[in-house]
């Protein structure tokens, strides 16, 4: 019987014949490790669904691919690229965390690298020069050991729970506080008398479960903000710098009471008569539709920051961060002027491969740049993002200076902002009818970048008087004088709340733009566009809109499977072939296989054929409906479900969750209640027939 190739008389031909093997692991192994480098050097939300996809399955198999890599007998050569390959491996562990459920699980792994990297080194330690042993691999895994300790640390300590609860009793307490509530003279459009705080909402000494105020030098206000602006006439010679400065700051103010919301803590100012005026007047007061979305991006921003930044908070301190980069590149450095062919006397081996020379080098030169990006991107959050701008601009308030006024304008000068690749200003659409076209599935669901028209829409809305009274589309109704003929098409379905009208309204929608010329251009563009985001939600994300999604989540399954079986019987093949057979559709009784999708494929159609019949002119009808559909998504974005939106920061900014932000700021925490109307039960009966009139 053969001994086997680890026997003590091994031979050189077991090592060339296992030669070839360990170079292609590692090529592989290497390949992965620049895959993750290049995948995962901006932040998640920079990328695409397919990056993201990519990055993790890169992640996937890269441990195994190392771990493989290093289950067969290493040479002397092989030692050195193993412990940098494994560093690697630590390092990318630590930079994937999203949150404490996969920080647990990627910590796991990282345990078993650093394992495996003691593994791999304790069996060839005999056969090392001590210099290479003392000088290079053993540092190494101390420095792997203190990566470990420390993320262990971060995973297990229940600090930043607890620092967040404290941070937001504190500003629930102080919004409580009589000296931010007791504030009759108020103008929103001047922030006077809104005292949101931004820094320094200390607590005095109150006593246990007190809270006592004061009111000091170091507490800054918007309102603060805004007359130290006006004062000085800004910190920045041209008004636009200044102004961005001011909106950055009330986004931080934004984003402290928005993120009372996670941990449930009451909102003190929501019935407060400056809240909602805050909104209309402040917010989206002006001209500048940008201005609204911009402040309420960059909140969202500061939040996704909070709980998902890969790197320190942007509150603590770099030191530890700068020691470990430190030594990973004096080690990284060490190893490149080290392990090279011209000084192979760190071996027993005095004939190193040239293969393993190089690719070692590579290894090294990975690390290197992996160590070196993730330095810098902590080190960008910390001293080049918006929150120490605002740190900044803060201790500017406190005490004027030029010295702070320089700083500050190389601060904005220096606009990589971590901000500006965060919000992909894209939306998400889904055509419910184009789906059901077995040609066309493909192209109904895209993305496509938020169209200007859209926020101006918003915006308008948003700063009417009709904020206060959102009522699933009834208030468009009302102004056009139109409520009477149409109230039943937004008060059925009250057991799906917005879901009903949402669909009933999109095949109406898709319908009128099936057969609709070339007018009438932005509205058009308005209400279809989020017509069709409205369905994106309901198949994408339908816990965004509506308390119960796993119900519209069957009742979407159950309309596609409904229209495609009816497309196909009349063998529709085409878009026009759909809108020539769809006003013959006919919903099933009850006892036929009938249920609520038949009546709301039915009720679409209906409502399609009567906004034609009853609005002839083209650039009304697209009016009302933009009206229409912005009324719709505003009336579904209050909800109660923050983890569904929080989630949704991690891989972007969802239009909806900003509309959900901006209307919590206004005192608009709930969704309206369905309308009902005594005209419904006429309509309920008379569904059946009404779609042969097209």
């Amino acid at each position: 019987m053969e001994q086997p190739c680890f026997s003590a008389n091994r031979n050189g031909t077991c090592a060339a014949a296992t030669a070839p093997v360990a170079e292609t692991l590692l090529t592989a192994s290497l390949a992965l490790l620049a895959a993750l480098v290049i995948l995962c050097s901006g932040r998640r939300t920079s990328a695409g669904a397919a990056c993201r996809f990519l990055a993790s399955l890169a992640l996937m198999l890269f441990y195994p691919a190392v771990s493989y890599t290093l289950g067969s007998r290493l040479a002397n050569d092989n030692v050195v690229w193993a412990c940098f390959l494994l560093s690697c491996a630590d390092t990318i562990f630590a930079r994937a965390a999203v949150d404490l459920a996969t920080q647990a699980v990627l910590l796991a792994q990282a345990t078993q690298a650093v394992c495996v990297l003691l593994l791999a080194l304790l069996p060839n330690a005999t056969s090392l020069q001590p210099r290479l042993l003392i000088l290079l691999l053993l540092p190494l895994c101390a420095l792997s050991l203190a990566k470990l300790g420390a993320r262990l640390r971060s995973v297990l300590s229940p600090s930043r729970d607890r620092a967040l609860a404290a941070d937001n009793w504190l500003v629930s307490s102080y919004m409580a506080h009589e000296y931010v509530r007791s504030v009759w003279d108020f103008d929103a459009g001047t922030m006077k008398g809104y005292r949101y705080v931004v820094t320094g909402e200390k607590d005095g000494d109150g006593g246990f479960a007190g809270y006592r105020l004061e009111v000091t030098d170091e507490l800054v206000t918007v309102d603060r903000v805004w007359q130290q602006h006006d004062d000085d006439g800004g910190a920045m010679d041209d008004d636009d710098s200044s102004s961005r400065l001011k909106d950055l700051c009330l986004s931080f103010a934004l984003f402290k009471l928005l993120r009372r919301r996670l941990t449930g803590d009451p909102l003190h100012e929501r019935d407060d008569d400056r809240t909602l005026a805050f909104v209309r007047k402040g917010l989206a007061g002006g001209d500048d539709h940008e201005r609204m979305f911009r402040v309420i991006e960059a909140e969202l921003g500061f939040l996704s920051d909070l709980l998902y930044a890969r790197y320190p908070s942007p509150q603590q301190s770099l030191a530890p961060e700068t020691a470990v980069f430190l030594a990973s590149m004096a080690l990284g450095l060490s190893a490149l002027f080290l392990f090279s062919s011209s000084s192979p006397a760190v071996l027993h081996n005095p004939h190193p491969q040239a293969a393993n020379i190089l690719l070692t080098r590579l290894v090294i030169a990975l690390f290197l740049i992996l160590e070196l990006f993730h330095y810098s991107s902590a080190l960008s959050l910390v001293y080049f993002s918006d929150w120490h701008k605002v740190k900044m601009f803060c201790r500017y308030v406190r005490k004027p200076s030029w010295i702070l006024q320089r700083l500050l304008r190389l601060a904005l000068m220096c606009r990589p902002s971590t901000r500006q690749h965060w919000s992909s200003n894209e939306i998400g659409q889904y055509s419910l009818l184009h789906a059901c076209l077995r040609r066309t599935t493909g192209a109904a669901r895209r993305s496509l970048p938020l169209p200007a028209t859209v926020k101006r829409a918003i915006h308008r809305l948003v700063r009417s008087e009709w904020l206060s009274d959102l009522k699933y589309g009834d208030r468009t109704l009302q102004r056009h004088d139109m409520l009477h003929d149409f109230d039943w098409s937004t008060s059925r379905y009250r057991q799906y709340g917005a879901v009903g009208s949402i669909l009933v309204w999109h095949i109406a929608t898709t319908i009128c733009a099936g057969a609709a010329g070339g007018c009438a251009g932005g509205s058009r563009e308005v209400a279809t566009t989020l017509s069709n985001y409205c369905a994106y939600l309901l198949q994408q994300a339908p816990e965004l809109v509506t308390d119960h999604p796993y119900e519209a989540r069957r009742l979407m399954e159950a309309l596609q499977l409904r229209i495609r079986r009816f497309l196909a019987h009349n063998g529709c093949r085409s878009e026009g072939d759909m809108f020539d057979e769809l006003p013959g559709f006919q919903p099933r009784e009850a006892g036929d296989g009938g249920y609520e999708e038949d009546t709301i494929v039915a009720d679409g159609i209906k409502l399609g054929c009567q906004i034609s019949d009853e609005m002839p002119d083209e650039a009304a009808r697209w009016d009302v409906l933009s009206e229409m559909w912005v009324e719709l998504l505003l009336s579904a974005a209050p909800s109660g479900n923050v983890t569904g939106h929080v989630q949704r920061l991690a891989t972007g900014c969802e239009l909806v969750t900003q509309l959900w932000a901006l209307l919590t700021h206004g005192g608009i925490v709930d969704r309206p209640k369905k309308p009902y109307y005594e005209s419904t039960a006429c309509a309920d009966g008379g569904s059946d027939s009404d779609s042969d009139s097209c």
